[in-house]
């Protein structure tokens, strides 16, 4: 039995996404040429989005002002089926802004965020929402949100899984993090959580023992073109990356992460969902936009098929990784 047909909820950030597009090295501080272009975006939205296209019934509990940039999220929110029933909607104040520069080869140069409305979702505003929040499947939550925010979440679903979305941001988890039922994180944000500087594979077993020691139930992490890695007290391995050329590298981690809770969802093992989940990276990856409207299950099931027939039976389920 899994759990697809309940609903998830995602807690976290929507922002504006204004992205700055060059075919050439950039000049540090000279006028680029290229062209820039606004669409919705944020971690939190990102997920959510990821996991309508893949099926799964989904709310996102957000803060959004009556600007035009959260007019476009929730547009976004309402063509995708992203439930916004619970959401903030705050008169007078500006939407979530993240601008960035990207490179020649599509990988983010530098980005600047205003994320401040995001302080208006506070532990108290979470209260009230338990009901939705306690019976759901689980929630996925970002680090955006405060630490007393994350804190109440916790207090409310018995199933979180956590996205730190930056080293800088990993402060706001750092004394929860024993709580989170999974956490996804790039070689940088899993350094910073664990204290372990990652440059071999040893490293990376025991950066993952450290996190798990402390009471989280399933660790992921991304790799970029290495792959990913992913341990739990009864498993742990890795899975290899899909050769693509990054079109945009933005929301590559957030599909990862949507992935992920598909395959949570659907009671798959870590093995199965860290595949699954760098397909859908890979088709990230190749799109233009921080989601593929291409995303589908069958269209991640389609990507790189032949990299991942290893640890796969004929039926679909993985082989013990030990």
């Amino acid at each position: 039995m899994n759990d697809r047909t309940r609903r998830v909820v995602v807690v976290g950030a929507a922002n504006l996404d204004i992205m700055g597009f060059t075919d050439a090295a950039l000049v540090a501080r000279d006028s680029n040429p290229g062209r820039v272009e606004s669409r919705p975006g944020g971690v939190g939205r990102n997920i959510a989005e990821n996991l309508a296209r893949l099926g799964v019934s989904v709310s996102l509990v957000t803060a959004l002002g009556d600007d035009a940039g959260g007019s476009a999220i929730r547009a976004s929110c309402d063509l995708a089926g992203v439930g916004l029933e619970h959401s903030l909607l705050l008169p007078g104040r500006s939407s979530s802004v993240y601008m960035a520069i990207m490179d020649e080869s599509g990988d983010m140069a530098l980005a600047l965020s205003d994320m401040s409305i995001l302080d208006e979702l506070t532990d108290v505003r979470l209260g009230e929402r338990a009901p939705l929040l306690s019976g759901a499947a689980l929630a996925v939550a970002d680090a955006c949100l405060s630490e007393g925010a994350l804190a109440s979440l916790l207090d409310l679903c018995p199933r979180v899984f956590v996205d730190p979305v930056s080293i800088g941001k990993c402060c706001r988890m750092e004394r929860l993090i024993g709580r989170f039922h999974c956490v996804k994180m790039n070689r940088l944000e899993a350094s910073c959580l664990s204290g372990v500087e990652i440059d071999s594979d040893g490293d990376l077993h025991e950066a993952a023992r450290r996190i798990l020691a402390r009471g989280v139930r399933k660790v992921y992490i991304t790799l970029g073109a290495e792959g990913a890695f992913y341990a739990s007290p009864e498993e742990c391995g890795r899975v290899p990356a899909v050769p693509v050329k990054p079109v945009n590298a933005t929301g590559a981690g957030d599909s990862f992460t949507a992935a992920v809770v598909y395959g949570e969802l659907c009671g798959w093992g870590m093995d199965r969902s860290a595949r699954f989940a760098s397909r859908a990276s890979a088709l990230t990856l190749a799109s233009a936009g921080a989601v593929s409207e291409l995303m589908s299950v069958s269209a991640v099931e389609s990507v790189g098929a032949e990299l991942y027939t290893k640890g796969e039976s004929d039926d679909g389920r993985e082989h013990d990784k030990g």
